[in-house]
């Protein structure tokens, strides 16, 4: 019989229980045959400590997920001869005698795996010609291995087998057999990265449409090891194996980027003991209470109590995602925050995330319902996946985020997506979707909410989507979807569209590392890899800002990366922190590894200004290998003697700097900043970007004896492009500026800081620098476009190779919504014509909008401005010489998804502009009081 203390903690407990709707022992009970009430009978008092939820009471197992001991009590025979134990895994119907699951086979050219009775290939897989030689390959077994780096062909009609590469992509499946034995051993190599892993280099078994085992290799180079699947639980199933390997050679993690396997073999002797992580779970434990079970996926770092992975929070109108941790693009940056709740079904708490919801203009205007036309993305801040599952509530859009109009979310681990939902289809509720992330614990990641459905037709899909509530948790909320795994090649790059601070880019082994500033938070290091300069991998921040008042890196600002004479990679940045003294230090951090996205600060290395320097202005560290002086040199933004100077500092290390005199000084209340030093042809330059209003441009100096002068006519953009430095190799040298975003995104508005990335090649016209369109750029958009007039006014007319333009009159051709290229020349019998490109949005009632990107060649400059607004004192102007008698060459890039372009004039000079609605603007010309001839008109797009 209890006693009554105890009995009062157990009715205590219960009521505590029962709070959280647990009926289980507690109440008035049952009779047992003896008519006793037993209900205390046994009875274990249990008290919920913080953050504890009555699964973990009920269901104490932790997900049911944990790795077991490697299988059951039954004894695992190992054989001693696993390349002949029991018999080919699988077989070509055509040839039984053919050993297939050994790889003995080649040279059918194009295509011979599925020639050979393996199925699906996809991406590079398909030009794999059969086995691989293996004498290279440790472990290998007779004459040939699977190899995914393997000699190929490009299609049927080449004749020269060449190594697709380990950057080769794809997958293929071996013929299906009947599992009839209790092993599979078979020899695995290359990538260390399983099944469920960003980069995945793996090889799954499938059963029933579900993976149920995986296996890699172990990053030992060209070597395989035997692993062993036990699959008594299948035998009597129909199965197949399939070879994935979706590492790009990218260096994106650490791990080789390629698989090799060999001789699969079904038997009932294991090669080695079966390993429990090879084994895929096909059904979760799944939680009661998914809106509270686990912990939100990610905080805001200024305010770690705010629900932000709930969306419990709004009111800041414009902008409000980006002050509270995250990266918004496009429409998402107009966002109020969470979107008040109460007539979506399923939602937790007030608030949910809606792409359509209440948005506000930089100035406090109220724009009202956004609406489905919205468009754009929302990336969370990174986090630690440290739970088995990610739970979430979704709805709106059903379209796939590979789609052109995608309504999904992502997960992403090194820029990869490695999960993948989309909506639900309602549009006003939302309902549990799950994520199996074991494979992922320890990984760094972001979730991405994706919208790029503009409602402009009807796909069969909402225009939005709805998000709330993300967790991560030891128990999932629904059971995850197979097909939730992402094992493609597909939707992991994007367009090369930056929205950022300063860039400071660095080229490597035919790669551009852009690093930049976030244009939000603390200006956080960021990076995105470019090879082509139109397609990117998904940035990355790589470099957080502390955020905390009392460090010198609450902010952080521009620098450099430089590989050492010894091969090791640093990064030099600039520390920033107002009440602080010094406030301005550069401070130095040291890679980890060779995805250049790790780094780890060296504390000691901090110092700032010295020997008449200002520590004030101190920053922007430009660091190279002076080859002629033997030894390190540091350009610095900084003031002397009460004047902008470009400052020197040298090293011997990279850790120890001595001030040196200033480069070159100049009377100015501000500053010379981002300073970049490079070669062509072996004359030095030093650009530079001219912090003064009056003068805001990307200029250049050039060496006259031992000192540093100003070019003549040293601008080499106008006024919208700035903090530009340079990369590259001897025989291609790029500069990376961004163009200022306006004030709210709203074009005619004043600049802002930070922008879009713009990107111009520089070379030697003359002895002099020079700028003009990058050719990668160029021969990256070579698809034909419609030269067709839409529009003419004032007697413009079609010639056969552009148009003839009397005086006052002007022509556009069609909007275009992509990435477009234009190329064509001008002439006039005039030489100081003036003329220019159109920009029209026809708008209703035979109205238009219209802005003017103007060549006076009487004043020898360019001028970008919307009309009406011709004496704007941020309007962009570039000069250079111009004589439209002899011709002028142009070259325009214009990209609606950034809202920027530039015309580049002679091959010698661009003027970059800002003009957010491009994408509706038709595109042309237009003649003032001389006529003018357009000719070799051409247009092109990807």
């Amino acid at each position: 019989m209890l006693n009554r203390f105890k009995l009062n903690k157990i009715m205590i407990h219960c009521a505590l229980l029962t709070s959280v709707s647990v009926l289980t022992a507690c109440g008035t009970g049952s009779a047992d045959p003896k008519g006793q009430n037993n209900h205390n009978k046994d009875v274990e008092v249990i008290v919920l400590e913080e953050g504890q939820t009555v699964d973990d009471v009920l269901n104490p197992d932790d997900g049911g997920d944990e790795p077991d001991d490697g299988g059951d009590d039954t004894q695992v025979e190992l054989t001693t001869d696993p390349a002949n134990e029991g018999a080919s895994l699988f077989i070509r119907s055509e040839d039984p005698n053919q050993n297939i699951a050994g790889f003995e086979f080649c040279c059918g050219g194009f295509d011979s795996y599925q020639e050979h009775g393996f199925t699906h290939a996809t991406g590079d897989f398909v030009k794999l010609d059969g086995g691989f030689w293996g004498a290279d390959v440790g472990g290998h077994i007779d004459e040939r291995v699977f190899s995914s780096y393997g000699d190929g062909f490009d299609n049927d009609a080449d004749t020269s087998a060449a190594q697709v590469g380990p950057g080769a992509t794809g997958s293929i499946r071996s013929p299906e057999f009947t599992v009839e034995n209790d092993y599979i051993n078979f020899l695995v190599g290359g990538g260390s990265n399983g099944y469920g892993s960003a980069n995945s280099t793996a090889l799954t078994l499938v059963v029933d449409e579900q993976v149920v085992r995986q296996a890699s290799g172990t990053n030992e180079h060209n070597n395989m090891n035997w692993q062993t699947w036990d699959v008594k639980e299948y035998q009597g199933k129909t199965a197949f194996v399939e070879f994935i390997d979706m590492h790009a050679n990218d260096n994106s993690d650490s791990s080789l980027a390629y698989i090799v396997a060999d001789q699969f073999r079904a038997a009932d002797k294991a090669a080695v003991m079966p390993d429990s992580s090879t084994e895929v779970s096909t059904t979760a434990s799944l939680t009661s209470s998914p809106d509270s079970a686990g912990m939100s996926a990610f905080v805001r770092q200024a305010d770690l109590n705010k629900n932000i992975a709930g969306f419990e929070f709004c009111c800041g109108k414009y902008n409000t995602y980006q002050a509270h941790s995250f990266r918004a693009t496009g429409d998402m940056i107009f966002l109020d925050g969470g979107w008040w709740a109460a007539d979506v079904v399923n939602h937790v708490g007030d608030r949910v995330f809606s792409s359509r919801a209440d948005g506000f203009e930089a100035d406090g205007a109220a724009l009202g319902w956004i609406g489905d036309s919205a468009t754009g993305s929302l990336i969370s801040p990174e986090f630690q996946i440290e739970n088995n599952y990610l739970n979430f509530l979704i709805g709106g859009g059903t379209n796939a985020y590979h789609f052109e109009k995608a309504t999904a979310v992502v997960l992403r681990v090194n820029g990869k997506i490695v999960r993948h939902a989309s909506g639900n289809g309602e549009e006003n509720k939302v309902d549990w979707q799950s994520w199996d992330v074991s494979s992922l614990i320890g990984e760094t990641a972001v979730f991405e909410i994706i919208d790029q459905h503009d409602a402009a037709e009807d796909d069969g899909s909402l225009a939005f989507i709805l998000v709330d509530e993300i967790r991560q948790a030891d128990r999932a909320a629904n059971q995850p979807s197979a097909s939730s795994v992402v094992t493609s090649d597909v939707g992991h790059r994007q367009e090369l569209v930056l929205d950022l601070g300063d860039p400071n880019p660095f080229y490597d082994n035919g790669e551009y590392y852009i690093y930049y500033l976030e244009n939000y938070g603390f200006h956080s290091w960021a990076v995105a890899k470019t090879s082509d300069l139109l397609t990117s991998s998904f940035p990355q921040t790589v470099l957080p800002a502390s955020g905390d008042a009392a460090k010198a890196d609450q902010w952080i600002g521009s620098g450099s990366v430089i590989k050492a004479q010894d091969g090791s990679y640093h990064l030099f940045y600039t520390g920033h922190n107002q009440n602080l003294s010094p406030v301005e230090t550069v401070m130095h951090a040291t890679a980890d590894d060779n995805t250049l996205t790790n780094w780890t600060p060296v504390e000691a290395d901090t110092f700032t200004g010295s020997n008449g320097y200002s520590d004030y202005d101190f920053r922007d560290p430009l660091v190279f290998w002076n080859e002629s002086e033997s030894q390190y040199w540091m350009l610095i933004t900084t003031r002397f003697d009460n004047k902008a100077a470009i400052g020197l500092y040298t090293s011997e290390n990279l850790s120890s700097w001595t001030a040196q005199d200033p480069l070159y000084t100049e009377v100015s209340n501000l500053n010379l900043e981002v300073a970049d030093y490079f070669e062509l042809d072996g004359k030095p330059f030093i650009v530079y970007s001219d912090q003064r209003d009056n003068s805001r441009q990307v200029k250049y100096l050039t060496k006259d004896g031992d000192n540093w002068v100003t070019a003549n006519n040293d601008a080499l953009d106008g006024r919208a492009y700035y903090a530009a430095r340079t990369a590259g190799a001897a025989d291609e040298r790029l500069l990376f500026g961004w163009v200022a975003h306006n004030f709210g995104r709203k074009d005619g508005n004043n600049p802002d800081w930070g922008g879009d990335l713009m990107i111009h090649q520089v070379k030697l016209n003359n002895g002099e620098l020079a700028v003009e369109l990058p050719e990668k750029i160029r021969t990256g958009l070579m698809q034909s476009m419609p030269v067709e007039s839409v529009f003419t006014e004032g007697g413009a007319t079609a010639t056969a190779n552009g148009f003839s333009l009397p005086a006052q009159s002007a022509v556009t051709l069609a909007a275009s919504s992509v990435k477009n290229r234009w190329a064509f020349s001008v002439d006039s019998a005039s030489a100081n014509a003036e003329f220019g490109l159109l920009f029209r949005k026809p708008l209703e009632d035979d109205a238009d909008k219209r802005a003017h990107l103007e060549v006076d060649a009487a004043n020898n400059q360019a001028t970008f401005y919307f009309a009406g607004d011709e004496d704007n004192q941020f309007n962009p102007v570039v000069t250079i010489p111009l004589d439209a008698s002899t011709g002028i060459d142009f070259e325009l890039i214009a990209d609606p998804k950034a809202g920027v372009g530039a015309l580049y004039i002679n091959n010698t000079r661009a003027l970059s502009f800002r003009l957010y609605e491009i994408a509706d603007y038709e595109i042309g010309f237009y003649s003032q009081s001389d006529a003018i001839n357009i000719n070799e008109l051409s247009r092109y797009s990807k």
